[in-house]
């Protein structure tokens, strides 16, 4: 078992610490793609999600998205971190250049009791420091020490929660690029979500990377109309949000996928499909993905090329002034539900002529397929903890 399973299992068993007051009813918040403000040309975005998404991380360097909050009183300090509902916990750095949180700034800050269980046990503590934590990741490692303060929540009318805590991590490296941070979305006891205690939150992601893209806390999660569709979030005891994927359609065919690819072992947790925000690019374990890559090629009858400039796995090389391949509808067929994916959500035709399948491998080291961002963009996207329901429908996200 690794240091971040181990970490969670200390979390879920040690933390004593009380949570944010169950009063929290509602925020809007605004996220930012990681490539905002970046001007990269649109294979340039491709290459960068394709790179993120092969990270050996879940966790640390694979996400797209990142939200913005506040912490800290009188004078709020905003500071962002990764959205990632595979994630468990919420960090920020402190104490380096990039740092945009300082506790010593703030009223409302609190160092958790040194005698509490999570600072004893806390993988790789440092006995000098109190409540220090060392946590590594595939792709990197953040250090630091758990806290507490008040975290200033929504884009609109802001609302104020306190006694929130979070790490302030002191040291962090990463293959890549680093992030300041990480707002845990998952269903373990110290996510943002459950420390607001919260049963439901929804996002939708617009293509255009310089949009803010909207995320809905609470009450103000609603997603309801005649396009609405439902499959249930099994297994709610993980943490993370798995879904029943029963096979994969290309057009009429149904792709000859074994169901037992897509299933999730309980007991050693690996396995199954999660729907998740922290990768960019729709993850199926190799098997499912050659047989996924083997009707592509059935239907291009197209040179095979080397897309590795864009980190693509297959790609055809389309002549100058060739059409593009008329492709069907690729669906992922899940229980009591169907995610219909236009041409466009699975192939992607390069500047220089390449017709790219928009799908990859896991990253090594995981074993589960993963639903990945850009598969449900234009899609408003419901996590129903209460009702253990995972709902989608398409919307104009910009105007959410």
């Amino acid at each position: 078992m690794d240091q971040m399973a181990l970490f969670v299992i200390f979390l879920l068993a040690a933390f004593s610490n009380t949570l944010a007051s169950s009063i929290f009813d509602s925020a809007r918040l605004g996220m930012r793609h990681v490539d905002f403000g970046g001007n990269f040309t649109k294979d340039e975005l491709v290459a960068r999600s394709a790179f993120r998404s092969s990270r050996l991380s879940l966790q640390y360097s694979s996400a797209e998205y990142m939200i913005e909050l506040s912490v800290g009183t009188p004078e709020p300090q905003p500071i962002s971190g990764i959205a990632d509902t595979g994630s468990d916990i919420i960090w920020t750095q402190c104490g380096q250049p990039t740092s945009l949180y300082d506790p010593q700034k703030s009223q409302t800050y609190s160092s958790l009791p040194c005698n509490s269980n999570v600072c004893l046990q806390a993988p790789n503590r440092d006995p000098k420091q109190c409540c220090s934590y060392s946590i590594t990741y595939g792709s990197g490692n953040a250090a630091g020490y758990f806290i507490s303060d008040t975290f200033l929540l929504g884009d609109t009318n802001p609302v104020s929660v306190p006694q929130m805590v979070f790490g302030c991590t002191t040291s962090s490296m990463a293959t890549g690029e680093a992030p300041t941070g990480i707002i845990g979305l998952s269903r373990s006891e110290y996510s943002l979500i459950r420390q607001l205690g919260i049963d439901k939150f929804s996002y939708c992601l617009h293509p255009d990377v310089n949009t803010i893209q909207p995320m809905f806390l609470g009450s103000a999660a609603i997603l309801d109309g005649p396009l609405v569709q439902s499959t249930p979030l099994v297994f709610p005891d993980a943490n993370l949000y798995l879904v029943n994927l029963n096979g994969i359609s290309l057009g009429t065919e149904q792709l000859p996928i074994p169901q037992s690819l897509f299933q999730f072992n309980p007991s050693d947790g690996s396995g199954g499909v999660i729907i998740d925000s922290g990768t960019p690019i729709t993850r199926l374990v190799p098997q499912a993905f050659e047989i996924v890559s083997q009707a592509v090629q059935n239907i291009v009858n197209l040179p095979i090329a080397d897309g590795s400039t864009y980190n693509l796995k297959l790609c055809f090389s389309l002549p100058s002034g060739s059409k593009v391949p008329s492709m069907p509808d690729m669906t992922f067929h899940f229980d009591g539900a169907d995610l219909k994916l236009s041409m466009d959500k699975y192939m992607y035709l390069t500047g220089d002529g390449l017709f790219c399948l928009f799908i990859l491998e896991p990253a090594r080291g995981f074993t589960q397929s993963i639903i990945g961002t850009f598969q449900t963009q234009n899609m408003h996207v419901l996590y129903d903890l209460n009702n253990n329901m995972l709902s989608f429908a398409p919307a104009e996200c910009d105007k959410l």
